[in-house]
């Protein structure tokens, strides 16, 4: 054996070691990453956001058509919209408000929701598909809202 041979065999026999079931090296490797609950928060609010500034266009472009069944939808993204976004900047901030404010946002996320539901017959005609992605958006938002203690 070689001096390349014997390095690279002393190698992966200390990677082998490090990695056997009691080293806290492979207990690492093991472990899965723990769920970053502020990352999600953030995630779920900016996706929050997103799919609500469509859906508010949506809303405008059908209420000036006439279609006022879209005006209980208008009125709740726009209270969405603006507890997402305080809500955000208070969770960027770790703020020592956020608890309240998440409890707030999830509720407005949730009547937002439960707007946007209204228009749920019409989903798979491929109309109103941006009450639709708000709708599911606002549902994964009061989750995460909701788990903020």
């Amino acid at each position: 054996m070689d001096r390349r041979e014997l390095l690279t065999a002393g190698a992966l026999g200390l990677i082998a070691l490090h990695l056997s079931p009691g080293s806290a090296l492979a207990a690492e490797v093991k472990k899965p990453a723990a769920p970053d609950p502020k990352r999600a928060l953030l995630e779920a609010l900016t996706k929050c956001l997103q799919t609500g500034e469509v859906c508010q266009a949506h809303c405008v472009e059908e209420l000036a058509k006439g279609n006022v069944s879209m005006a209980t939808c208008n009125k709740r993204v726009h209270e969405m919209l603006a507890m997402c976004r305080a809500t955000l900047s208070l969770a960027a901030l770790d703020s020592t408000l956020l608890p309240q404010a998440a409890a707030v946002c999830a509720a407005a996320c949730k009547a937002c929701a439960e707007a946007c539901a209204e228009h749920k017959a019409h989903f798979s005609h491929g109309m109103h598909l941006a009450c639709k992605d708000c709708m599911e958006s606002c549902q994964v938002c009061e989750k995460a809202c909701a788990a903020v203690k």
